[in-house]
């Protein structure tokens, strides 16, 4: 590979050529601090900090666009700061020089791995010093424009998906609201009404069994998907195998995290067994089975249900207990009422979760192209 090779990005807009130039960062912009904003009254410009948005105050800091990066705690998140703002003293803005495009910068930052700028051995720590040592290759102003409003257009697009997932999202909540509330109720196949819901334990329409240790099975080579707090917590992103299944799982049954830590959000969590002969159940994860009713319906009833909730003093660790489960109070409607309301759910779900990953490629996507639009 030639030296010109290795000066310009591997894609690139067809009009432009020629290497791009290598520059300090304090070249091309300059790095302002944030300060305190507790003097001021309360007013119409955002106050910033390294996880965004703060509050609104009487006076600000910047009228234009900057970029926002952490120089105490969250330094590896830059952002963009659309002014007039203030920020804190916990995060620099940097404002791009003389023919330099803040967009392009963004975008620029977001292909620098901070985390090796830090230079604290607590809390991780930016100095100006660092930032504007740092040393990029960086093309003309109409090449950095035509970069920076590419990624834009991006980011305005991953936004929109983003809010129609938070929008489905939203929908599944008040559905759950209106229909275990009972104020939005389905018919029967000739419309007529479904009898009215019963009050049970979950001792009485299921059976329960704990989970065993599995540490000394586990291997990358195992045939079975260890069904543990992680796995659970993380929607079954983050998988475990494991070579024996001693504790088996089938096809409807229901998982149940029954320890987590002070004010966790594993506690309660559960998973819906999809599939024979494919889990094995962990110690400390409860397993309801031989279930009399609609499995999907049981799975969110008990999903981080308040009754178990309630359990977690935000203290010390909390260890659910098998009659702590199994005295469960659920609001059960007739079998039949119960497919409807697990299939409508399920169909939601299924609409989330391609909504999710739609959101996922786009994001991939992203990355992709900033690690081919660089140098």
């Amino acid at each position: 590979m030639t030296d010109l090779k290795k000066n310009v990005p591997e894609l690139r807009f067809p009009e432009f050529e020629g290497e791009w130039d290598g520059r300090y960062l304090n070249e091309i912009l300059e790095v302002k601090s944030g300060k305190d904003y507790k003097h001021l009254e309360k007013g119409d410009y955002p106050v910033y900090g390294t996880g965004g948005y703060m509050l609104s105050v009487s006076d600000f800091l910047y009228e234009g666009e900057a970029i926002g990066i952490g120089r105490k705690g969250t330094i590896n998140k830059p952002y963009l700061l659309k002014g007039p703002f203030w920020t804190v003293d916990t995060l620099f803005y940097c404002v791009p020089k003389k023919e330099n495009d803040v967009h392009f910068i963004l975008n620029l930052f977001k292909t620098i791995n901070w985390k090796i700028y830090d230079e604290s051995t607590g809390v991780p720590s930016l100095s100006k010093l660092s930032i504007n040592k740092i040393y990029k290759r960086v093309p003309e102003n109409k090449e950095q424009q035509k970069i920076g409003d590419f990624f834009s257009k991006l980011d305005r697009q991953i936004e929109l998906e983003e809010q129609k997932l938070a929008l489905l999202e939203e929908q599944k909540k008040g559905y759950m609201q209106k229909i275990f509330s009972q104020e939005l109720r389905f018919k029967d196949d000739n419309g007529n009404d479904y009898p009215e819901w019963e009050i049970k334990q979950l001792k009485d329409i299921a059976d329960f069994q704990n989970g065993k240790a599995h540490e000394t099975f586990v291997s990358s080579k195992g045939k079975y998907v260890l069904v543990n707090s992680k796995f659970i917590s993380t929607d079954a992103q983050v998988k475990k195998y494991v070579s024996e299944q001693l504790t088996p799982l089938n096809k409807g049954d229901v998982t149940l995290v029954m320890s987590d830590v002070p004010n966790g959000r594993a506690l309660a969590k559960c998973f819906l067994v999809d599939e024979d002969n494919k889990y094995s159940l962990n110690q400390r994860i409860g397993r309801i089975y031989n279930i009399i009713g609609n499995s999907r319906f049981l799975y969110i009833v008990l999903n981080r249900n308040k009754q178990l909730l309630k359990y977690d003093n935000g203290v010390g660790q909390t260890n659910l207990k098998k009659s702590e489960i199994t005295d469960v109070f659920i609001n059960c409607p007739i079998k039949e009422e119960q497919q409807k309301i697990g299939d409508f759910f399920n169909k939601l779900d299924q609409l989330i979760e391609k909504q999710s990953r739609k959101v996922d490629l786009l994001k991939q996507r992203k990355n992709g192209l900033l690690q081919k639009m660089f140098v």
